[in-house]
């Protein structure tokens, strides 16, 4: 195979490795998304818990106030009764004190019901945690997992970064800036096997001369379609043969 063909798919063949380990190191394993939606989910139904508790928490303590006026002004009002001069005031009296007892029996069966949910918010407060903090975990654990994964990435691509400096020095300037342009503007592909006389690179049939030069790999040629740099491998030859 040409010099040239050989070095310049050497060079792509580490580009292609470093972008790849970039891109892994940039992104983020599905693994590592399924944790951090389940934590957010675990978190989101701890803050509603919360937010449920100290609201009737505090409707709790509000209705025991109200319960324990309520008591406190109909005792009030009972001791009022053998004070009472006439009917009139005697009706009065008994009325306020129906009313009395009324409210403060809404407010017994109210603060019933919310000293039940506190109490079941504090039962099941532990569990709630609990859960909140196995995802946690769960979550440190794919991380950790993932910092391993990019560990070794990370060598790989110090590894095949420094192969490429080496790999670029043995290419003249003027052809390592054609190479990365063509990389650049094709999606991190600048050289490309011909084969059935097309393209690989954009899947575009080449003229059948230039093939066959691409064939005899005596110099470097492109498609004059995508730009690419073109090479056969000596099976290519072999199978028309």
């Amino acid at each position: 195979m040409l010099e040239i063909i050989s070095q310049l798919i050497e060079i792509q063949r580490l580009d292609n490795l470093i972008a790849d380990a970039e891109a892994k190191l940039a992104g983020q394993p599905e693994y590592v998304k399924k944790a951090q939606n389940e934590l957010d989910k675990a978190q989101a139904a701890f803050d509603e818990f919360n937010r449920k508790y100290e609201k009737d928490l505090a409707a709790k303590i509000q209705v025991e106030a109200a319960y324990e006026e309520g008591k406190a002004l109909l005792d009030k009002a009972q001791k009022k009764l053998p004070e009472v001069k006439n009917n009139k005031e005697y009706e009065a009296v008994l009325k306020e004190m129906d009313t009395l007892k009324k409210n403060v029996y809404e407010s017994e069966l109210k603060l019933i019901e919310l000293t039940e949910a506190v109490d079941k918010y504090k039962a099941e407060n532990q569990s709630v945690i609990d859960q909140l903090e196995k995802m946690k975990q769960e979550l440190e654990s794919t991380r950790t997992q993932k910092d391993e994964e990019n560990s070794e990435l990370i060598s790989g691509l110090a590894a095949d970064k420094a192969a490429r400096e080496v790999a670029v020095k043995v290419v003249k300037k003027p052809m390592l800036s054609k190479y990365e342009r063509i990389r650049d503007a094709r999606n991190n592909l600048a050289v490309v096997r011909v084969e059935n006389e097309t393209c690989t690179g954009c899947c575009i049939k080449i003229p059948p001369q230039l093939y066959v030069e691409v064939k005899k790999d005596k110099e470097l040629l492109q498609c004059p379609n995508c730009q690419r740099f073109l090479y056969a491998l000596p099976e290519d030859n072999n199978a028309e043969n």
